[in-house]
């Protein structure tokens, strides 16, 4: 069974860093400079993305929604990450790629432990992203109606 691309880059420091230049000559990434504003707005998406995931639970009747609406959660959070590092992104994969590349594993410094409580990203915690946007694409563009929590 050949291996996902994310499960290289977790293993594969060079080719990270090879298609993470790739990316960027792609504008699949692109530096920023207004980080402080980039890292709050993806943040409060995401706020406001699991208040509605909260509110849609109650009703049981949408948890098709309310799993698209938790992944893009996840999705704003890890922006909001991306963007702590100086970077934006539109692309799923080059998200993961960012995240993969300048959490997984590292130490932080003091500011940006301040910043963010607990960003290393453990394999279990990238396999979970992998796996909430697959939910979220069944939930998407599936025919199916109902989900389970």
């Amino acid at each position: 069974m050949a291996k996902e691309i994310w499960e290289i880059w977790l293993e594969n420091k060079e080719r990270r860093q090879k298609d993470f230049d790739k990316y960027l000559k792609l504008k699949k990434i692109k530096k920023e400079i207004e980080i402080k504003e980039l890292v709050q707005g993806h943040i409060n998406k995401a706020d406001h993305n699991l208040k509605f995931v909260n509110s849609t639970l109650e009703l049981k009747e949408f948890n098709d929604w309310a799993i698209v609406s938790a992944y893009y959660s996840i999705y704003h959070a890890s922006l909001a990450l991306c963007a702590l590092k100086g970077y934006s992104t539109k692309d799923h994969l080059a998200t993961l790629l960012i995240l993969i590349k300048e959490f997984y594993q590292t130490k932080l410094n003091k500011e940006e432990i301040e910043m963010v409580s607990k960003t290393t990203i453990e394999k279990e915690e990238v396999l979970y992203y992998i796996q909430s946007k697959s939910q979220r694409t069944k939930a998407s563009y599936s025919t199916n109606i109902l989900f389970d929590k």
